[in-house]
């Protein structure tokens, strides 16, 4: 998981810039982080459905976390403990 601490830094060189990639969803564990907008929870009941039938995860769980304001130091360690990539949504 990246934890994003401060979104303004100094420019990195091109190799340093390069960002850990999946190379497919196969048989993970998929965790969802919503802010509860009734658009992420329309997105996020989407990629469930189709999680499982078009990218073949192992499961798909959805995490609540505040509309403003940072995730719990809880369910942060929830989601690193119980999913191998995590979907972050800020739908409006």
């Amino acid at each position: 998981m990246i934890k994003i601490l401060n979104p303004v830094a100094t420019p990195r060189t091109e190799r340093e810039q390069r960002l850990p990639c999946v190379p497919g969803l196969q048989g993970l564990r998929i965790g969802i982080l919503s802010n509860r907008w009734k658009s992420m929870d329309r997105m996020a009941q989407r990629f469930t459905q189709r999680a499982k039938e078009t990218y073949f995860v192992s499961a798909v769980r959805m995490y609540d976390i505040p509309i403003n304001g940072p995730m719990t130091e809880a369910v942060e360690q929830r989601v690193i403990d119980d999913c191998d990539v995590a979907l972050v949504g800020l739908a409006n």
